[in-house]
């Protein structure tokens, strides 16, 4: 809803001010805030629900791609993964050289 709200604007201001009017607003923000932008789970429902077709998902995973990448804003559990994944390689805070260490302590318990 957010977005056709954007869409019409735009349009209004296309008509009377002419194509190169920037009104300074944006969808991130001002119309779609951070915490409604983090708290969609991508379960499709959206594109399923959507009446004219279009892809809300697209939206939302692209304005969570620039608000990542180009505003640097990101929750800190995200920031969390993704040090983990740039320094381990993964996720998990564990280096890959102790990831299967886990294994090798059951396989001793078992043993005792």
């Amino acid at each position: 809803m957010d977005t056709r709200d954007r869409l019409e604007e735009v349009g209004r201001n296309i008509d009377q001010h002419g194509k190169d009017h920037d009104d300074g607003k944006s969808l991130l923000h001002d119309y779609i805030s951070m915490e409604e932008l983090n708290a969609c789970t991508t379960c499709q429902a959206c594109v399923e629900e959507c009446p004219i077709n279009i892809n809300p998902l697209d939206i939302i995973v692209q304005l969570r791609r620039y608000a990542v990448m180009e505003e640097s804003k990101a929750p800190n559990e995200w920031n969390l993964m993704f040090n983990n994944i740039e320094n381990n390689a993964a996720p998990w805070q564990f280096s890959p050289a102790d990831r299967l260490k886990w294994a090798e302590e059951m396989q001793n318990d078992n043993q005792a």
